[in-house]
Formats: structure tokens, sequence, C-alpha cells
């Protein structure tokens, strides 16, 4: 295979496949060894799948005409119809602080990738994705204004944070809690929020806004690196416990803002290289067996979890939890990151600091999909111990599958080494084909069923909100592969 992406032949290829994007979902499967036409035709399905996927986004906004100023992707997809309005987790009345996040970024990327499109139909996508976009934003803000700054992971419309009660319905926040301060410690929805923000006032040209999320980008990193960062995210799956414990550190949110960092230093923000290279550095020295660092564990072992003595954390049982998902969205990040920072101009120490951080993503891509993936249906598994060498949790999230291509993809781009490549097409081989096969739904915008089980039925676990993906970790997943064909 050659590994010149600007060869005349292939571009020529390239462009007229784009042409015709947009007209039939092909539901195109990987071989056993791709070939640069195999790969040419997945990615002439991604830009199907995100088109269709951010024109759901698009349509179920428009159809509120503005009676409802948020991103709205509260519908069932094995059904596609409308969850119960009155549903409290998920009815529209509950505004998930992460999906409001989460759809500004999307948005504004899909925005971007719309721009002078060879497809006029996408193309045409433009101007309505920044309509809504100034309108999500315009709501962000103000639910910010409600909570001193914060966003939090249930809102009512109106911006006032809840939990949900014992017996299911609304439960205010403690009042006499620092829950609404402006010294309340940053959470995820602060984390999506903030990239979300930054990444939609950049793209809509408001500059007053974009230093404004700029400063609450770094108010979030400056609590993620001072371990003040806490997790809002509310328990909507009892097989996945994720409340605060003392003395558990997670990488999780090291891995996202790494995203946060990557679209600064696109930017041409500076001071957004150092902090992306902390948080890389902080995930490999820490999380990260590399070098053999660790005895007892395998060369690209990575553990979501370390105590306060920054050594793997150990469960009661010994066990040691990976999420396989996290461990591969952390290497399509951490490459994002290091792609943005590669044309800065930087000194030799920072120079040869990016290619450090960039040495051990090969290995721990193609250790933990090795443990993650189960080929039997095809998916990822959610939890693996690495003390006992077995998964621990065998619901697979649809979400880690698109977050595993991007990871091979630049992988597969950012490598010169034969057998890394091979392995990374294997990979992306594997995921393509799981992603297609066994969670897309045609018939539903493309749109991909949350989470299977191990026997391929549909879960109905909840792996994080209930509300579907706005075009975030499929979307924009996607459309970064689909860049490194494009550029």
């Amino acid at each position: 295979m050659s590994h010149n992406k600007d060869g005349s032949a292939f571009s020529d290829q390239l462009h007229a496949a784009r042409q015709q994007t947009g007209s039939t979902f092909s539901g195109y499967l990987l071989p056993q060894s791709p070939t640069e036409q195999d790969l040419l035709a997945a990615v002439n399905d991604y830009e199907i799948i995100c088109a269709a996927n951010i024109c759901a986004v698009l349509e179920r906004f428009e159809r509120h005409a503005g009676s409802y100023p948020f991103v709205d992707t509260k519908l069932d997809l094995q059904t596609g119809q409308d969850f119960d309005p009155a549903d409290i987790v998920r009815g529209r009345d509950t505004i998930y602080g992460w999906i409001q996040g989460r759809g500004l970024e999307s948005l504004a990327g899909h925005a971007q990738w719309a721009d002078g499109h060879a497809n006029e139909d996408i193309a045409s996508l433009s101007p309505r994705l920044r309509g809504m976009e100034a309108i999500v934003l315009d709501s962000v803000q103000r639910l910010r204004a409600t909570n001193a700054g914060h966003l939090f992971f249930f809102m009512k419309p109106d911006g006032v944070p809840f939990v949900l009660a014992a017996d299911g319905g609304h439960a205010d926040l403690p009042q006499d809690s620092s829950t609404q301060s402006a010294s309340t410690p940053s959470g995820y929805s602060d984390l999506f929020g903030a990239k979300g923000l930054f990444a939609a006032a950049r793209d809509l040209g408001n500059t007053a806004v974009e230093a404004e999320a700029r400063a609450w980008m770094q108010a979030v990193a400056d609590d993620i690196l001072q371990r003040r960062f806490a997790s809002d995210q509310q328990p909507l799956d009892p097989t996945n416990p994720i409340e605060a414990l003392p003395g558990r550190h997670g990488h999780g949110p090291y891995m996202i803002q790494l995203g946060a960092s990557a679209l600064a230093a696109a930017a041409g923000d500076a001071a957004a290289i150092a902090e992306g290279l902390t948080l890389i550095e902080h995930e490999l020295s820490i999380h990260a067996n590399v070098d053999g660092r660790l005895s007892g564990f395998e060369e690209g072992d990575f553990w979501e979890f370390v105590g306060d003595d920054n050594m793997p954390l150990r469960l009661e049982d010994g066990s040691v939890l990976c999420d396989p998902g996290h461990a591969l969205e952390f290497v399509g990040l951490a490459y994002k990151f290091l792609r943005a920072a590669r044309g800065a101009d930087v000194d030799a120490l920072t120079s040869e600091r990016l290619k450090l951080a960039a040495g051990p993503l090969p290995t721990i891509l193609q250790q933990i999909f090795r443990l993650g993936f189960q080929p039997d249906p095809g998916g990822i598994c959610k939890a693996y111990d690495m003390v006992g060498r077995r998964p621990l949790h065998t619901d697979m999230p649809w979400w880690s599958l698109p977050e595993t291509i991007r990871s091979a993809a630049f992988c597969w781009r950012e490598s010169n080494e034969a057998d890394v490549r091979r392995a990374c097409l294997g990979i992306w081989r594997d995921c393509h084909n799981a992603f297609v096969e066994n969670y897309l739904r045609p018939e539903i915008h493309l749109m991909a069923i949350q989470t299977l089980t191990i026997e391929g039925t549909v879960s109905p676990a909840i792996p994080a909100t209930a509300d579907a993906d706005p075009g975030y970790h499929t979307g924009l997943s996607l459309l970064d592969v689909i860049g490194l064909f494009r550029d």
C-alpha cells in the first residue's frame, strides 16, 4: 500500500467519490487486508453517516421553530420515536450539560466540514448549522449565568440543576453547598461545555465569547491538574458505578481535556501546547505501563484509576480496572493534539517532548484493542481487569468504535513502520465492520444503537446520557478520519 496520500491517481479517485457523497450508504465492509480503494469506500460512507447524523440534529432543532433553543437528540434509537416528554431522564425538560457542550463542538466541526464541500447538499448545510450553533451558544451562556459560570449534568430549561430523587423524581441540589458558586470545582459538564463554547465561538467569529471560553477551558484544566476536578455525572446504569470516591483518581478528565488543548493549539495558542503535553505526560507516566515501568503488567497496559500514591488502584477483589474505550479514545485525542501542535514554532525542548509523547501510542493502541475488542459479536467491552486478564463488564457501548477508528487511522497515517501500519489497518477494519454490521441503524438517520450485550442484543443500559449522540463521538471522530483524506 502506498503511504503517499497525495498521489495523483488516488486524489482523483477521492475527488470523484466525494462528488457522489450523500447519495446512498453502501455499508461497505473492509476486507482482511484493506487497500487504499477499500479505505476510500469506507471514508465515503463516513461522509454519508456524518451528513445523516447532523441533518437529524439540525432538523430536530428546526422543527421547534425557536421554542426549544437546545440540542434535541431525545429519541429512541431502536424505534426512531421521540421519548415521552414527561420522562424525567429522557424528556425535553431535562437538559444534559454534556450534550449541549458536545453538541456545540459537533455543530462547529460539521459546519467547517460542510464549507465548500464538493457535494452541494452537504455544502448547503453550513448556514443552517451556524444558525443553530448561534442559538445553542446563547442558551449555554444563559445556563451558565444561572449557575455562576458552571454547567451541570441535569438541568431544567431555566438552568436550575437537579439530581434524581430516590423515587425517580427531581431533587434539588443542596443550597447550602458550594454547588452554584464560582469556586465550585469544575466537572465534566464544564469540560464539555468549555471546549464546545470555544469551538462554536471561534467558528462563528465571536471573539469576545471565544476569549471567555478560553478562560473557562483554562479554569477546567487548572482544576484537573490540581486534582480539584469533581465529576458531576449522575448514575443511570447500576452496573457502571461512577460516584466519586476519595483516593480514586481517574484519567478521564485529562483525556477529554486533550481535545480542548487540540482546539486551542490549532487556533495558535502556544500555552495550549504546554498544557496538552502536560496532560499526555501525566497519562503516560501514571496510567500506562510504558517501557516495563511496573512489573506484573504487560507493555501498553492502561488503567482507569490510580490512588493517592499514583499507583494502579486495586479493587477489593484485587482487580485493576481498565476502560478500553477510554484508553483507546486517549490515543486518538493525543494524536489529534500532537498534529495540531506540529505546525507551531516551538523550542527544541518542546519539540523533543512532542516526539516522546507520540512514542508509546502505537503500543497502547494495539495492546488495549487486543484486550478490549470482543470479536463475537464485535464490539469493545466496557471494563477489563488488568490483573485477571479478563473482561469485567461485557456490555459494549457504541462510542468506543468510532473513537478507535480515529485512533487507528491517525496511527496508520503517522507511523512509518510497516508492522504498525498493518496492525492499525486491522484495528480499523475490525472496528469499522463491527460498527457497520452491529450498531448503525440506516433507517434511523444512520445513528448507532448506544449499547450492545456480549450476546449481540440491544442493552437497555444508558452509557452516560439518555440523549443520543449529537455528532460528537461518531461525527467528530469520523470527520477527523475524513480529514486525513481531504488534506
